[in-house]
């Protein structure tokens, strides 16, 4: 037992020597090991740091464009009504122009139907005037060739004399 109790017991040379290995171990790792883990680190950090900066910039940039994209938008909007109203305002003067020559038009006829109106019932009353004193003549010659004898001849005369404000006797 004795040989496996070298293994068990402590030593307190060994203990010390294992301590000094550690901490040279320790200074060597830090030395050799640390500071281009650390340069490493501050790297990985630095590109870390500048794509939150990239991605910042780009969110930045990005609502930039999203407001200049909803400006245009809005001017293209109240352009579109304006066109749109324009159109419309000139299609409502259109067709005011339109009913209004229509309606002239109209008058026009009318008055030109009226004068044609009046110009045919002149004609007519002529023509009706005309052939009222022909059928007049012709029933007054018809009845004085029949009725009339002398006497009956000069009392007309004389009648038609006195109504024109002269008389023979």
């Amino acid at each position: 037992m004795e040989q496996y109790l070298s293994f068990v017991t402590l030593d307190t040379w060994t203990f010390i020597f294992t301590w000094v290995n550690l901490l040279i171990l320790f200074f060597l790792v830090k030395k050799l090991f640390m500071k281009p883990m650390q340069k490493m680190l501050d790297a990985r950090n630095a590109e870390i740091e500048a794509d939150y900066s990239k991605a910042k910039n780009a969110q930045t940039e990005a609502d930039k464009l999203r407001e200049e994209y909803e400006e245009k938008l809005s001017i293209a909007q109240e352009a579109a009504e304006k066109i749109v109203a324009d159109a419309t305002m000139s299609a409502n003067l259109r067709s005011d122009a339109i009913v209004k020559e229509a309606e002239e038009k109209a008058a026009g006829m009318i008055e030109r139907a009226q004068k044609n109106i009046d110009a045919q019932r002149d004609a007519a009353y002529a023509d009706i005037k005309k052939e009222v004193g022909t059928m007049a003549v012709d029933i007054a010659r018809k009845i004085i060739e029949k009725d009339i004898d002398k006497k009956d001849h000069e009392e007309l005369i004389n009648k038609a004399l006195e109504g024109l404000g002269g008389s023979d006797e």
